[in-house]
């Protein structure tokens, strides 16, 4: 019965020493490896600087506003002049009035519609059709914080699901539902339309229904005779009973505040990408239009474009990345990129001497890979650097020299590589156990 246990007990205790020199080893392998390796990837790096500022449009403030205020304009809708932008009721009760009449306005032409389907499956489909559409642009425009089109799309999801309601019932329903809508609207319209003044656009542009205090404050003409100082001065002036604002031309700006050492690197003139964080799902192309001189260390830049103005209504402060330069290219890390002496050939693949009778030598910038189980060196580009990366490219110049068309395939570097990150004394062919 002892020697059993003893025995027992022997066995446990090799094992778990076989368990212990076993990961012992592989612990060693794993940090007396001289080889480590990475995936070199596509990445697009850019060189940025973000700054905070104004949009600045020519803008005219709309008076005659109050809490009893209807505007049949959507945000950013262009009005011609003499165009109604709003309409100012006398009391609740007439604004009450007008609202619901226009609801049921709304749902008589959506039942008059569905009188007109026919109740076959291609009209039912359609209508599936519609329902989908508007579903998914509803859910894009909430996920994108865009309320303006989801409100829009919200109408459109709703008049869809009302005529198919209708699309599958008896005419008979429908027909009643019609004949009660009118009489209503035959009802209301007398009352909801006396005592509303219109408020009309006094020239042709767009329609907004924010009007801030900036208006006055800032303008295009007001531009180019601004200073850091005078900049920092910029306070919006209080606005009450305004039904909105139009915004005229095509032209809008962004005026910002940004170290000297950056706007050295702009030109009046020079084309630049902006990318706000806000309000605009899009990077925006602008041109330098103005630099005050310098003042603290800083200097006031206005960027222009005649593009997308009526996305901007709603836009004031806003924060933006001034995108100088964007590079595309392969991502490796800085310990990858080395530069190592290399034979300079003739045409013949002759070693070239210099006066010294000493083989000639240049240095390839360049990144190993493992290539089955040897190093393979791959010249490349730098494009640019940071901190724990590099973007590069392959040499084109240096792989030209090669004449194999499948040896300089395999010389080039590309997405997917797996790249030495570190080595003691790599070569190339050097074979990785």
């Amino acid at each position: 019965m002892k020697s059993g246990t003893l025995a027992t007990r022997l066995i446990l205790a090799v094992l778990c020493l076989a368990v212990v020199v076993y990961f012992g080893v592989n612990v060693a392998a794993y940090f007396m490896d001289p080889y480590t390796t990475t995936m070199a990837y596509s990445y697009v790096s850019e060189n940025a600087v973000t700054v905070s500022g104004y949009v600045v449009r020519e803008e005219e403030v709309l008076s005659g506003g109050g809490e009893r205020v209807y505007s049949p304009r959507s945000e950013g809708e262009r009005v011609s002049a003499g165009g109604t932008v709003a309409l100012v009721y006398q009391s609740g009760q007439a604004l009450e009035d007008a609202n619901t009449l226009r609801s049921l306005e709304n749902q008589l032409d959506q039942l008059l519609y569905a009188r007109t389907l026919a109740a076959g499956a291609q009209s039912t489909a359609r209508l599936d059709d519609e329902i989908n559409s508007s579903l998914l642009e509803f859910r894009a425009a909430m996920a994108g914080g865009d309320l303006t089109a989801a409100g829009e799309s919200g109408d459109t999801l709703r008049s869809a699901v009302l005529r198919h309601s209708y699309a599958y019932s008896g005419t008979e329903e429908l027909e009643a539902t019609i004949a009660s809508l009118q009489s209503q609207v035959s009802s209301l319209s007398a009352s909801a339309s006396s005592g509303a003044t219109r408020i009309t656009a006094p020239k042709s542009g767009l329609f907004s229904s924010l009007a801030d205090g900036y208006e006055a404050v800032l303008h295009p003409d007001m531009i180019e005779s601004l200073s850091p100082t005078t900049y920092r001065a910029i306070t919006p002036q209080p606005v009450s009973g305004s039904v909105g604002k139009m915004v005229y031309g095509k032209d809008w700006y962004f005026l910002t505040l940004m170290r000297a050492e950056d706007v050295r690197r702009l030109e009046i003139g020079d084309t630049i990408t902006l990318r706000f964080q806000s309000g605009l799902d899009r990077d925006v192309t602008m041109t330098v239009n103005y630099m005050s001189p310098e003042d603290g260390g800083q200097r006031v830049v206005s960027f222009t474009t005649d593009r997308y103005l009526n996305l901007t209504t709603l836009l004031r402060r806003q924060n933006a990345q001034v995108i100088f330069n964007s590079y595309s290219g392969i991502r490796v890390p800085r310990s990858a990129v080395r530069l190592d002496p290399r034979p300079v050939t003739d045409e013949e693949g002759n070693p070239v001497l210099d006066a010294g009778g000493q083989e000639k030598t240049e240095n390839v910038t360049c990144v190993y890979c493992l290539w089955g189980t040897t190093a393979r060196l791959k010249p490349v580009t730098i494009l640019w650097q940071e901190e724990e990366y590099i973007l590069v490219t392959p040499d084109e110049a240096y792989l030209s020299t090669i004449t194999s068309a499948d040896t300089q395939e395999s010389r080039r570097l590309r997405p997917g590589d797996e790249v030495i990150t570190a080595a003691e004394d790599i070569y190339d062919g050097k074979v990785i156990q």
